[in-house]
């Protein structure tokens, strides 16, 4: 009888703005009920734009979710990260300047990931990012050509256009958060991981951070334009097919190898849009509606972790 393969765990992590906290406070009950930390746990971790900034966090810190969540609340780093720029509801609407102070958040991550290095971490992340330099999506791994800070890397990851402006890296290159070509990298890191460790099982949890709804008048679009298509979401509405699409693919090629977890944040009377989560009063209502997840799922989490598939 053939040996069984070795099992390795990784986690991916969708973006989704500040809803961050929703997936953190998933990984905390997971940790609460197993006794193990998010960092212990994972073998890798895999994020797309703030599900970057949390892979960055995790393995740059070597920390847990539950104390990631404490940390982010009591010092709050979402505000600290999003400080509008004067006359910035004005200027937002007409889309003239990034509605957030990029160095505001530059100098957050400067201080939580400090000299933290890519090769420095002991265990591998994999990060989306679009380098408009070079007009690619290009992945950070821990063996990127460039020894990147970092820091530097959350900041890229997290530079939503229109929220953020572009983050110059110190190889010269502008980049962008990955999320315009790969919001949700589960498939992508789950491929990366099988040539990471070859001969090796791999198991994926996959965290989302909500969807967004979309009900438009049939009879007013057909007389939309540009400006009004783009007013109406029709951007955040491709981006939301294109990560429920891909999530579906993922799960239908790897079966049990993979765990999803999403849902839509109207259904819990929760803010969709990126930057709602500043809010005190949102940040605990996201932390609760991953509670809610988590309890949800959490017959399949206990399976998918036990069940050598």
């Amino acid at each position: 009888m053939p040996a069984e393969k070795p099992l390795r765990f990784l986690l991916s992590l969708d973006g989704g703005g500040s809803h961050l906290l929703i997936q953190l406070s998933v990984l905390a009950c997971l940790e609460q009920d197993t006794g193990i930390s998010t960092y212990e746990r994972f073998d890798m971790i895999a994020g797309s734009s703030s599900g970057g900034l949390i892979a960055c966090l995790i393995l740059g810190q070597k920390t847990s979710a539950e104390a990631l969540v404490h940390k982010i609340v009591k010092e709050r780093l979402l505000q600290a990260m999003m400080i509008e720029h004067g006359m910035s509801r004005f200027l937002s609407k007409l889309q003239l300047r990034p509605k957030f102070q990029s160095e505001s958040k530059r100098k957050v991550l400067q201080a939580a990931l400090q000299d933290c290095k890519l090769s420095s971490l002991e265990k591998p992340l994999f990060i989306p990012c679009f380098n408009l330099s070079r007009d690619f999506l290009e992945v950070f791994t821990n063996s990127a050509r460039t020894d990147f800070w970092l820091h530097e890397i959350a900041d890229a990851c997290t530079a939503a256009p229109s929220f953020y402006a572009p983050v110059r890296l110190q190889d010269g290159d502008w980049r962008i958060d990955g999320g315009v070509g790969m919001n949700n990298p589960g498939l992508s890191a789950y491929l990366y991981a099988q040539r990471y460790w070859p001969n090796t099982g791999i198991r994926m949890l996959s965290i989302g951070s909500g969807w967004r709804r979309f009900t438009m008048d049939g009879l007013k679009a057909c007389r939309y334009g540009g400006l009004q298509w783009s007013a109406s979401g029709i951007a955040s509405l491709i981006l939301r097919e294109k990560m429920i699409s891909n999530a579906n693919n993922t799960e239908l090629v790897l079966g049990d190898q993979m765990l999803y977890i999403n849902d839509y944040l109207q259904d819990y009377n929760m803010p969709d849009y990126m930057d709602s989560a500043k809010d005190p009063a949102i940040q605990q209502k996201a932390l609760a509606i991953g509670g809610v997840w988590y309890r949800r799922n959490q017959a399949q989490i206990k399976q998918w972790l036990n069940n050598p598939g």
